[in-house]
């Protein structure tokens, strides 16, 4: 008989692995104990060595579906027996480094039969959850994982739910937010008697409903209604952005949306995110998405929205309980001030949302799902960094698409999607997250990392905060982090050749870069090549009126005489205000200089007629892909935009723009001009890295920043490159875009730690 003490660390908290460790013990008569500890889950195990052995390996392979179990490590062994005649669950240890927080995670198969099961005790229960599903992060006030450091703890079990919460054996054995009709949080809209009967009431009136789900609110109407679509629209201030819907099941999302095979298996993980996928079929009203070759799809995945599902045919819209760029509303008495503004009425229940998460956003793409907004299901879950750092920290990202991340050994522990900063609220939810996020995990960071850019509030809070504890700030290069972040998630560390498109990333040189060729690894980066730069009229203006970005491409091309082009005046027809952005560009006044590919997209946008003005970011360049994709001819861009050697080399795409006015002049389909400008533009880009490889002796090539959840674009380059033979890095884990920034800046903060 041998003895031994185990470790296991990871994802092992709130997933019924105790539960899961007692079954295996049970069966292979392992006495000892397992307790959660805050670093994870620690056992006492005694058997014969062959037994023990078994034991070990089974807890790795065997493990529930949420559970991920990373180290495994016999800190003692002795001889003898461990001093218990059987396998106990004993109570969790206090003291040591914090645990993991597991994410939230849509309801199972088994509570969604209970759900429905008019049998059973919990039908029509609208908080039902069990060890595989339900709420933790956004419950979690502390840690180890335990019913007492939840939002649940309020709640005394009744006598049935502590028998289940007691018995090893049961499913709902130790799942904290265990709860049933008669000892649970309950649901309430009004005076109802039947709350979702009210709900479904309301939604089939032509009303909208606030629904209280894990993380936040939610704003629901009939997706076939246009009517409470636009008062919808009216309601949060948003004109323009498409809206997600919420489908009964797989059948029905592909009544709207072609879903890829990855897709499907999405939709149905326990992430539950939403979608975004060609469309196949209208089925929706056309203010949901208007002119949008791609629609937003979710299925339900909590209690409640499977229950408003049954009832209510049809597609429903599922939006932020929000104004258009506030954070997500979790507080009831500020969802409750929306009731006078619009909202037919409230569908509430009584547990307490710690922590606001917002649904998370993959697209699909032909090469696979790309994050476009990670947060609920996904967060706080941490990313293995490829060199671990030396000391904790905290990483702050951007100013857009705001995601923090501290970081403590190898794990980078990301927060949720917390909007842009240059709204206070925003802000102010940042500062709360960065303090959550250290008390929580009982992270004392010893560095910071910030970006580059000294106008932007992230980069001057992590300056004060660092000046305020003494501690090093490291300031990470914009496009650097973006390829650090892709690397990161692909454990790698080896120099690599990052294509890195976006809007606007404060570079090295000062000026606003956006359209890169780097070559680097974690700790250091280069810039080889480039998007040729334009001058943008008015900087930040032109980010939102893409005629500006036109008229900056025209000049370019043809001089001084620009403005009296047919396609100047198209794009501008205020003689005025044209002959004054002349004055600007001719003279260089107020005109930053700008390689960023958002802005060609912009521009490209403008002059064929998709989009005079940014409502919502990358609206120019998503109307753009939407008239790409209806393309019949798909024209080849090839050769169209040359590669012009140089320190850095240049992609110069003044061709691009004169191959474009010719097909404009001659009539072509707008459609047809805008996929040829994708194709040109993915040739062009293909070239680059496969030069910039070449000259490296490099077969990897990284793809990243917000521009390449452009799904044609995405598609071309990645078809080119893999054909060429390089191995071609994606992101899969986190966004492409600013919702990244937080990994790459620890990534590199990490490594150079470590140097």
């Amino acid at each position: 008989m041998r003895t031994r003490r185990l470790t296991i660390t990871g994802q092992v908290q709130g997933v019924g692995f105790r539960p899961f460790v007692y079954r295996v013990a049970v069966r292979l008569f392992v006495s000892g104990t397992v307790r959660n500890h805050p670093g994870g889950v620690s056992i006492i195990a005694a058997a014969e060595p062959e037994i023990l052995d078994k034991f070990q390996r089974r807890l790795l392979e065997d493990a529930p579906a949420l559970a991920r179990p990373e180290h495994l490590v016999v800190e003692e062994e002795w001889a003898g027996d461990s001093g218990y005649l059987d396998f106990r669950i004993i109570a969790s240890a206090s003291g040591g480094p914090a645990g993991r927080i597991t994410v939230d995670t849509g309801c199972c198969i088994e509570c969604v039969l209970e759900l429905r099961d008019e049998d059973d005790r919990r039908h029509g229960h609208a908080l039902v959850n069990c060890t595989g599903c339900g709420p933790r992060y956004t419950i979690a006030t502390g840690t180890p994982w335990d019913r007492a450091k939840t939002t649940m703890a309020e709640f005394p079990l009744c006598d049935a739910c502590r028998a289940e919460y007691e018995d090893p054996l049961d499913r709902r054995f130790h799942a904290e937010p265990v709860c049933c009709p008669d000892c649970g949080p309950r649901l309430r809209l009004g005076s109802a008697v039947d709350p979702i009967a009210a709900a479904l009431q309301i939604l089939e009136s032509g009303s909208i409903l606030a629904v209280k789900g894990l993380g936040g609110y939610h704003l629901a109407v009939d997706a076939g209604d246009d009517d409470v679509v636009m008062r919808l629209r009216k309601l949060k201030g948003r004109d323009r952005k498409p809206f997600a819907v919420m489908v009964r099941d797989l059948d029905a999302a592909r009544e709207l949306v072609k879903l890829s095979p990855s897709a499907g298996p999405l939709l149905l993980s326990p992430e539950a995110p939403i979608v975004l996928a060609n469309r196949v079929g209208e089925g929706v009203a056309r203010s949901v998405a208007f002119d949008s070759h791609r629609l937003g799809v979710m299925l339900p995945n909590t209690p409640i929205q499977y229950l408003l599902a049954a009832g209510f045919e049809g597609p429903l819209v599922m939006t932020s309980l929000n104004r258009t760029d506030d954070p997500l509303v979790s507080d009831d008495e500020a969802a409750c001030g929306f009731g006078p503004k619009g909202v037919g009425g409230i569908l509430l229940h009584d547990r307490k949302i710690q922590r606001a998460v917002d649904d998370s956003i993959f697209a699909d793409h032909s090469s696979g799902p790309m994050p476009v907004r990670r947060a609920r299901g996904c967060v706080p879950a941490p990313i293995r960094l490829p060199i671990a750092a030396a000391e904790p920290g905290l990483a702050v990202g951007g100013d857009l698409k705001s995601v923090v991340a501290v970081v403590r050994g190898d794990e980078a522990i990301l927060s949720q999607h917390l909007g842009d900063l240059e709204h206070p609220e925003a802000c102010r939810r940042f500062r709360e997250t960065v303090a959550d996020l250290l008390a929580l995990f009982e992270v004392e960071p010893r560095w910071i990392a910030a970006d580059l850019h000294p106008g932007y509030r992230s980069r001057t809070f992590a300056g004060e905060m660092a000046a305020d504890l003494g501690i090093p700030l490291h300031l990470v290069q914009h496009h650097h982090a973006h390829l650090a972040a892709v690397m990161a998630e692909h454990g790698r560390e080896e120099p690599t050749v990052g294509l890195t498109l976006d809007g606007v990333g404060y570079g090295d040189d000062g000026t606003s870069w956006g359209g890169e060729v780097l070559l680097g690894d974690l700790s250091k980066c280069v810039r080889v090549g480039r998007v040729r730069p334009l001058l943008l009229p008015g900087g930040d203006a032109a980010a939102k009126e893409t005629g500006r970005c036109a008229l900056a491409w025209l000049y370019d091309l043809l001089g001084p005489g620009f403005h009296g082009h047919p396609l100047a005046i198209e794009v501008m027809p205020d003689a005025e205000r044209r002959r004054a952005m002349a004055e600007m560009l001719v003279g260089g006044i107020n005109c930053p200089v700008s390689s960023g590919a958002g802005r060609l997209f912009d521009a490209a946008a403008a002059l064929t007629g998709r989009c005079a003005r940014n409502e919502f970011e990358a609206q120019g360049g998503m109307a753009l892909e939407s008239a790409a994709s209806r393309s019949k001819r798909r024209p080849s861009g090839e050769s169209v935009i040359p590669l012009v050697p140089g320190r850095p080399f240049e992609l110069d795409h003044r061709p691009l723009l004169a191959a474009m006015i010719e097909m404009t002049l001659a009539g072509e389909p707008v459609e047809d001009i805008a996929f040829f400008f994708h194709d040109a533009l993915a040739r062009a880009l293909a070239h680059a890295a496969s030069f910039a490889a070449r000259a490296a002796t490099n077969d990897t090539v990284a793809l990243t920043g917000g521009v390449f959840l452009n799904g044609i674009l995405s598609d071309l380059v990645v078809r080119r490159l893999q054909s060429e033979g390089y191995n071609v890095l994606l992101h899969r884990v986190v966004p492409p875009g600013d919702g990244g920034l937080a990994l790459g800046q620890a990534a590199v903060a990490a490594a150079m730690g470590k140097e």
